[in-house]
């Protein structure tokens, strides 16, 4: 499969970034050779590679499309963790085609706020990676407040009514609690906003939950089938 490149339009050619340029090189891409790039709001752009600098490189639009691509119409509500678990959990979320990943601060969890560039990095790696042409929308908090409709928001917690796949179409928002698991406070205030749901007695970890979830939803929604 061809190598996916990041950037965007402006008057028909492509600026590509230190990072983009940097993969060029690894994968050896020459000027005068064509690739692919996408502007991560679905376009797709077959490009003819003009100049590649030591941090940018330019490229010429020679023909465009819009890739149709299944996105879940879902927001993932992830508490900020030890940085290596949450890359990996971003990553596979790109990968499964989540619309909307929102870090959030619980108590027992640590400010990503000034982490975006670092953050959308992985972001655009991953769909890069699995050749996905829409980047999901990134919000990070750095608070406990969740821009989410309680009616259509479910939090994976031991707790809560075992989850049922008649049950979790309903919602569009998942919420996955920190390592630790939420204070007390904490669960008093989700436990009044939303609905608690358990996947059993096993004890995951909140990335294997979040995962399974997922993978669930990922088979009860199908966009491309719709029209």
């Amino acid at each position: 499969m061809p190598h996916l490149f990041y950037g965007k339009l402006k008057d028909g050619e492509i600026v590509l970034d230190e990072h983009e340029t940097q993969h060029l090189k690894v994968v050896r891409i020459k000027e005068n050779e064509e690739i692919l790039v996408t502007d991560g709001e679905g376009k797709l752009y077959r490009c003819r590679v003009l100049k590649i600098g030591k941090d940018e490189s330019i490229v010429r639009v020679v023909e465009s499309k819009e890739k149709r691509e299944k996105i879940l119409p879902l927001t993932l509500c992830i508490a900020s963790q030890r940085w290596e678990r949450l890359r990996w959990l971003l990553e596979k979320a790109v990968e499964l085609g989540m619309a909307r990943l929102l870090i959030y601060k619980p108590n027992r969890g640590r400010s990503y706020a000034d982490k975006l560039d670092k953050l959308n990095l992985v972001i655009r790696n991953a769909a890069k990676q699995c050749a996905r042409c829409h980047f999901p929308e990134l919000v990070v908090l750095d608070n406990f407040d969740l821009p989410v409709e309680p009616s259509r928001t479910f939090v994976l917690h031991r707790s809560g009514e075992p989850l049922t796949i008649s049950r979790a179409k309903y919602f569009n928002n998942i919420v996955v609690g920190p390592e630790g698991d939420f204070t007390d406070v904490e669960l008093n205030v989700l436990r009044s906003k939303y609905t608690l749901f358990s996947l059993g007695e096993t004890i995951f970890r909140f990335e294997t939950a979040a995962l399974l979830v997922m993978g669930l939803m990922y088979f009860l929604n199908d966009p491309l089938e719709e029209g």
